[in-house]
Order: structure tokens, then C-alpha cells, then sequence
């Protein structure tokens, strides 16, 4: 998909002088909003923990984000591990 070119502003008023440090920051905001994605992990907390019927005041969710954070890096590293195809299941003995 191409883009068409756009037309640039030839008025002296769309052109000022900006320091090196703000353009700089300029670019480094730009860029920011534009890689910054909502974090879907703070609509999932709160979205279980009313499912869940389970209290979830405002001051716990970082907590609670880095522990599921954790816990979904340990699921990724134990779904990443590759079984062999004769691995069989442990036995369930029951009483």
C-alpha cells in the first residue's frame, strides 16, 4: 500500500526554530504514544475479580499484576517445554 506524499506548508509560520532538546523530546513522546499499548492485564484483574465476586481495592492491583505477571512467565516456560512422544501420563492411584 503506498502513501501519497503530503504537501508541505511553504508559510514562514510553519517553520520556527526548535533546540536540539526539544525536538529531541518531541520525537522520544511521539514515538512513546505510539509503541505504548494498553495493558490488558489491569481490565483482566478487574474484570475477574468481579466475576469472582472478590475484593479488589485500587491499591493492590500492581501487586497483584506482578505476581500474575510472574505466574504467566512460569506458564509460558512450562507450555515451551517439548515432551517426548512416548511421554505417558502419571497414574492416578486412588483409595
Amino acid at each position: 500500500m503506498t502513501r501519497k506524499p503530503r504537501k508541505k506548508d511553504k508559510s514562514k509560520s510553519a517553520k520556527r526554530p526548535v533546540s536540539a532538546k526539544k525536538s529531541a523530546a518531541r520525537r522520544s513522546v511521539k514515538s512513546a504514544k505510539r509503541t505504548a499499548k494498553p495493558d490488558t492485564l489491569d481490565d483482566f484483574i478487574v474484570t475477574a475479580a468481579k466475576a469472582l465476586n472478590l475484593p479488589a481495592k485500587k491499591a493492590w492491583l500492581p501487586a497483584i499484576k506482578a505476581n500474575l505477571r510472574v505466574t504467566l512467565q512460569h506458564a509460558t516456560t512450562v507450555a515451551a517445554f517439548e515432551l517426548p512422544d512416548d511421554a505417558e501420563p502419571a497414574p492416578v492411584f486412588r483409595a
